[in-house]
């Protein structure tokens, strides 16, 4: 049934909440997209973050890696002679507040304090134990206890001799532990289960630190670790949010506008057909069909021509299909079935002429054609014949006995048209019982040329004529084709070589010049 206003106007709702539906689901889809990549941007960084905290941290050590042994903790030296040669290390590596020697167990010698005579497993059991080479402790000897970070190093031979690093860590953290808004709000340095937060000044149990940190990293080189405190990187991302607006709402409206005009292509000539055949905007054609033995006119298939408002050709490769995607396939046909019974004047009145008219598969649904064909055709009482053509590109398997009996009771004949081209099946020209084979253009153009399609010609012609069906040859444009059709007994013919598609109202006079020229195949 042709769209109406109402109807036209429920499905622009239609589109509109479609491209809107579309538009938000864009929406929710290009932010969550950016969102999850900003997470795991902001992810990376963090992590980047407290590697790069690690990496200094391990520069800071590691030169007190290359300082020698030899001079330092033999023994029979005295504090004297070796705080001057500590003193130096300390300045040399700059980053060192005191250099102590151990010696059997006893902290002997200090660049610092100069000699001292400290137990070394008294004093830092944990390093003492080897239980970690790192601990954080606070400086004994002054009024303001000052984080140091002190760094074992034993010597190979005897575990209980060795050198004490001091880092005045308390200071250097500022530099070593300094966070990097946004991905880090604080960064804490962990030594066994004490750590030093910055900006803090003050070594704290780890488990007293009130916050839960969003990701911690170890060193592979030192027994140490930081903390990154702040916000996640789910958090900081959804933080973000509307810097991403802007170019998600472009998208999402770009894919709205977009959907809106690709919905609106289901009608953009779906409305303007039902527009055309209420208007009579449509013209029938028809092609003559001559009868390959005597030459004469014996019937003629009516085609349907569109020039719209603009009085633009509009080609029946595109309004075809169209029709039919949209449901308007068979309003057309009724209105060709209609103006051909208004017309029946202009065809010669004998049973003998038939009038040809395409059908599609889905108006034999519910017996609809069976219905029309009595309303529209039969009430016209013709002097003529019918005739219903059937393309093999249709589902043909699916009409049912019943229709084609009733039609046949009707006196309408039945053809597949353009056969050989579709899905062919010998089952169904049992089962539909045609009275034609309308040979397709491809095969008939293929005359002289090609050896394969002639082939194909010859055994549907040798079909036909085994199964008593009639044939028409489509596309017959040369002396030739007629001639090589002829011969081989083809029926009729039909193809630009007669005529061309030609208004209704022009066929009597065609047909009037055309048995005056005493017309026949066998004289061309």
């Amino acid at each position: 049934m042709p769209f109406n206003q109402i109807a036209l106007a429920k499905y622009r709702y239609y589109r509109l909440a479609l491209a809107a539906g579309m538009g938000l689901l864009t929406l929710i889809l290009t932010l969550g997209i950016r969102i999850y990549e900003q997470t795991r941007v902001i992810n990376q960084d963090q992590e980047r973050v407290a590697r790069h905290t690690i990496q200094k941290l391990e520069t800071l050590l590691q030169p007190a890696n290359a300082v020698s042994f030899d001079k330092l903790i033999q023994s029979g030296q005295n504090c004297s002679t070796q705080q001057p040669v500590l003193q130096q290390v300390v300045a040399r590596l700059q980053t060192l507040r005191a250099i102590a020697v151990v010696r059997n167990g006893k902290i002997l010698c200090s660049s610092l304090s100069g000699t001292v005579n400290y137990d070394f497993n008294q004093l830092l059991p944990q390093l003492a134990l080897g239980a970690s080479h790192l601990q954080l402790r606070a400086s004994d000897n002054m009024s303001n206890a000052i984080p140091t970070l002190v760094l074992w190093r034993a010597q190979a031979s005897d575990k209980s001799s060795g050198l004490l690093f001091v880092y005045n860590i308390g200071v250097l953290a500022n530099f070593l532990l300094e966070p990097q808004p946004p991905y880090a709000s604080s960064i804490v340095l962990n030594v066994m289960n004490s750590s030093l937060e910055y900006d803090k000044n003050q070594i704290a149990p780890s488990d007293a630190l009130d916050q839960t940190p969003i990701l911690s990293s170890s060193s592979n080189n030192y027994d140490f670790s930081v903390s990154i405190y702040g916000n996640d990187a789910a958090t900081l991302a959804w933080s973000e949010l509307p810097a991403h607006l802007p170019l998600s709402l472009l998208i999402s409206l770009l894919t709205a506008f977009a959907i809106y005009l690709l919905s609106g292509s289901r009608i953009s000539l779906a409305y303007p057909i039902s527009h055309a055949i209420s208007h009579r905007e449509f013209q029938v054609y028809c092609q003559p069909i001559i009868d390959s033995a005597d030459g004469r006119c014996v019937g003629v298939e009516t085609l349907m021509r569109w020039k719209n408002r603009r009085q633009e050709w509009v080609s029946p490769d595109v309004f075809i299909p169209l029709a039919e995607q949209h449901g308007l396939i068979i309003s057309l046909t009724r209105y060709l079935l209609k103006q051909v019974s208004g017309n029946l004047a202009l065809f010669p009145a004998r049973p003998d002429f038939y009038i040809s008219i395409n059908v599609a598969a889905q108006h034999f649904d519910d017996m609809v054609i069976v219905d029309d064909i009595r309303q529209l055709w039969l009430s016209a009482a013709p002097a003529l014949s019918l005739m219903l053509e059937l393309t093999e590109r249709t589902r043909l398997q699916e009409l049912s006995t019943e229709q084609i009996s009733a039609l046949k009771e009707m006196g309408v004949m039945l053809a597949i048209d353009d056969f050989g081209t579709g899905h062919s099946s010998l089952s169904y020209l049992k089962t539909l019982n045609p009275d034609v084979l309308k040979i397709d253009r491809a095969f008939t153009a293929s005359i002289g040329t090609d050896a394969i399609n002639a082939t194909v010609t010859d055994t549907i012609i040798t079909l036909a004529q085994r199964l008593n069906l009639k044939l028409i040859a489509e596309g017959v444009e040369t002396r030739e084709q007629a001639e090589y059709l002829r011969k081989r007994e083809v029926d009729s013919l039909q193809g630009y070589y007669f005529a061309r598609p030609m208004p209704i109202d022009i066929f009597p006079l065609w047909l009037e010049r055309y048995e005056k020229a005493d017309f026949s195949v066998s004289s061309l």
